[in-house]
């Protein structure tokens, strides 16, 4: 794919970062959130990407929204949800490197919906100088797994009601209860790897 051959970039790639699931990981997932009345932060999500950032890695949002394919709200309005994202991180000092999303229906047969990768063409000149095998995949289905080991991140899966480990196809790099565990046991290198 494009964003592993840009030629305009050094060989050796040292920058870090933190892919993020949106719905269930970065807020809490009521299901199709797109309206700002409907956005909650999921607990302590805006000081765990604080402690990301100021671990030194960039911050990416992965997000599947096929409630625009579904015809339930439109670009639009998902774009005026993560501005209003955007707005609220900015009061905890964060600051997003790049969303990037997929509009499509989930039975549609597209390449950029998790667990698929075609997300990170979106963001591919945020990634360009990015070690993949030093950063790292979080969500809360398994789809985020397959996605960061298909991507060769390491993956985070975060306790969710979508999933149960004796049924998981995939096993992630680490379990967490929260972004919030998850981030303070990764910048205090205290994840059992």
């Amino acid at each position: 794919m494009r964003f592993f051959m840009n030629k305009n970039v050094a060989k050796t790639k040292t920058a870090r970062a933190i892919f993020l699931d949106r719905d269930g990981t970065i807020n809490i997932d009521h299901g199709f959130v797109y309206r700002v009345d409907d956005f909650q932060f999921a607990p302590q999500a805006p000081e765990s990407m604080r402690l990301l950032q100021d671990g030194g890695y960039k911050l990416i949002v992965i997000t599947n929204q096929s409630g625009i394919g579904h015809g339930k709200y439109t670009e639009k309005d998902m774009h005026v949800l993560h501005q209003h994202m955007q707005d609220q991180l900015d009061g905890f000092g964060v600051k997003l490197d790049g969303i990037a999303f997929c509009p499509h229906r989930r039975d549609a047969a597209c390449t950029c919906r998790k667990p698929g990768i075609g997300m990170l063409e979106q963001v591919s000149d945020v990634i360009a100088d990015v070690d993949f095998t030093q950063s790292w995949m979080v969500g809360d289905k398994e789809a985020d797994v397959l996605f960061g080991q298909t991507a060769g991140m390491q993956t985070a899966l975060l306790s969710s009601r979508y999933w149960q480990r004796d049924t998981l196809v995939v096993e992630p790099t680490v379990f967490a209860p929260s972004l919030y565990d998850f981030a303070k046991q990764l910048t205090s290198n205290s994840l059992e790897l």
